[in-house]
């Protein structure tokens, strides 16, 4: 059982990492309506696009090789119950993924709302 409990912690890191190393070779192209951060900044403006992709690339192999890592150390040290706490290893896992989502937001916001308003000047 704790191989399942394994697997499913390590599902997420693994995600994170594989997408992040294939945006990294190969971003999706521009309004891609596949497997692509898109969101209505990213769709009116290439750049951000691009961006948006390349930051995504480099936090999500980093974030996935150290909640890959971190988690490993974990189950390893809490096997015992790991049955009791492997739920909340993937709620961290979780939270890391959304917390750099909002971090690429927040730096997309920052850059093209400056250029925005420049803009309009």
């Amino acid at each position: 059982m704790n191989t399942l409990y394994f697997l499913v912690v390590m599902l997420a890191p693994a995600a994170m990492l594989a997408v992040g190393i294939l945006w990294r070779v190969s971003p999706p192209p521009y309004r891609s309506k596949g497997l692509a951060y898109s969101t209505e900044l990213t769709q009116s403006n290439p750049d951000a696009w691009d961006m948006a992709h390349r930051n995504c690339a480099k936090l999500w192999t980093r974030i996935g090789i150290v909640s890959g890592v971190v988690s490993v150390i974990l189950i390893v040290l809490f096997q015992e119950v790991l049955e009791n706490l492997w739920m909340w290893f993937v709620v961290g896992q979780m939270v890391l993924f959304c917390v750099s989502v909002f971090m690429v937001d927040l730096l997309l916001k920052t850059i093209y709302s400056d250029e925005n308003q420049n803009k309009n000047k």
